[in-house]
């Protein structure tokens, strides 16, 4: 008897019965131990996701008793523009009531503890709602496929597609800003603790200021013995400034605090449960260029980097290289990769590997990006269709994709060794930039 080891969350399972009649079931969560997954009926409007053994699943299928089904009747892709106000406000209802509760897994699966979570989401809405209404959200998301366009009215074909958006009230669209005034930078001069000693001596314990053959202004100090020494400043300065991360926020600012400053209490992988959780994704203008393949003196340009790459496993799971800068189409190229075939795509360059070597072909439960292309219009439709979590890491703060950041030094330090002029003056490469042709082509 063969067992299958493929089956993931939003998966659909049909179990045949032997009076003939079916039951679908969806694949609501797996554990990442893969022993046990929770499942939820997408025809009933009622009940809560159930546990059941995936060796269970694995059994039935193999023997017939059950089939994955490669359709999802509740899939359906939509995008803003062909949804009605109306609609859009019934589903962001729906998605600020649950959306806390959806990430609570499994805690929301246990019925001792979910309860008190329905609770708690009743006391924070700010407006008045029943358990009712929220357990019949939960089951609506369940039911069809976990992403926020499950809470659309059912209703949602009949409306907005080729209608006129009114927009005569004046106001301005979109969401309000968080913050109306810019945060003021802080003004300390970053000066060494020993020049600012001699300042304060210049300033304070002066008793006359000459200027010399030259006219340079200088400062004629009082005896040492009657002014404080560098021990004894470092001593108040210290004792006036205990709070250090204050401190050197205000020499350095917030930012620089943030990166190179803060206290370490965490890793990339400690928010994941598995493969799969969150991958981070970035591009990088690789430090080589390429050549024409009709004319290997004629240099095309430097490439456009891609990579995808699993935060829990440290496993490439797509990429793509471009002559485009860093761009939306990019990112999705590299995203349409990590959810395709590893086996096909290597045999497309010529490569042979077998699925196991490169097991790496589904889309995540979240996303982290850098408020590049991750941030704006575009990925508003893949948020709400594909229910995949989009996060973007703070300005400046590359360190939170640090696996990603480090593994394009990697790939660097891989292919400089072997390229002509690696180590070389930027003014020599420009000079013997005709030289280029004679490169090796590097496959990493």
């Amino acid at each position: 008897m063969t067992m299958v080891s493929n089956l993931y969350v939003n998966d659909l399972i049909e179990w045949l019965d032997d009076s003939g009649e079916t039951t679908v079931e969806r694949i609501v969560w797996l554990d990442e131990n893969y022993i046990l997954a929770f499942l939820f009926d997408i025809n009933t409007n009622k009940g809560v996701p159930y546990p059941k053994r995936i060796s269970e699943i694995e059994e039935a299928i193999a023997e017939g008793y059950a089939l994955k089904l490669k359709s999802d009747p509740w899939l359906k892709i939509v995008t803003e523009d062909n949804l009605s106000e109306k609609e859009k406000e019934i589903r962001n209802r729906a998605w600020d009531v649950i959306s806390e509760l959806v990430q609570q897994e499994p805690d929301i699966f246990d019925r001792s503890i979910r309860g008190s979570l329905v609770n708690k989401a009743i006391i924070d809405y700010k407006e008045k709602i029943i358990k009712k209404t929220i357990y019949g959200y939960l089951r609506k998301y369940w039911q069809r496929g976990k992403n926020k366009n499950a809470l659309l009215p059912d209703y949602y074909n009949s409306g907005g597609k080729g209608k006129t958006k009114n927009y005569s009230s004046g106001k301005k669209r979109g969401r309000p800003r968080k913050y109306n005034k810019t945060a003021k930078m802080g003004c300390s001069q970053k000066n060494y603790l020993t020049t600012a000693y001699k300042l304060m001596l210049k300033e304070y314990y002066s008793e006359e200021t000459v200027f010399d053959a030259n006219g340079v202004k200088k400062s004629i100090l009082i005896p040492p013995e009657k002014r404080p020494t560098l021990t004894q400043f470092r001593y108040w300065y210290n004792k006036e400034h205990k709070d250090i991360k204050k401190t050197t926020i205000s020499r350095r600012g917030s930012r620089a605090f943030a990166l190179e400053n803060r206290a370490i209490l965490g890793t990339s992988k400690q928010e994941t449960i598995g493969p799969g959780s969150r991958y981070q994704i970035d591009a990088t203008v690789a430090d080589v260029y390429l050549v024409s393949k009709y004319n290997r003196n004629w240099i095309i340009g430097r490439p456009v980097v891609y990579v995808v790459i699993d935060v829990f496993s440290r496993m490439i799971t797509g990429v793509y290289v471009g002559l485009e800068g860093p761009s939306w189409l990019g990112m999705m190229m590299a995203l349409v990769n990590a959810a395709k075939d590893k086996v096909k795509f290597c045999a497309e360059y010529g490569i042979k590997i077998e699925e196991e070597e490169w097991l790496a072909h589904h889309i995540p439960d979240a996303i982290l990006g850098d408020r590049g292309e991750l941030a704006g219009k575009n990925v508003e439709t893949s948020i709400d269709n594909l229910g995949i979590r989009i996060e973007n890491a703070a300005p400046y703060r590359a360190d939170w994709k640090g696996l990603i950041e480090r593994h394009f030094r990697i790939i660097h330090d891989r292919v400089k060794p072997f390229l002509p002029g690696y180590g070389m003056s930027g003014s020599f490469l420009s000079r013997e930039c005709g030289n280029i042709s004679g490169q090796q082509n590097i496959r990493f």
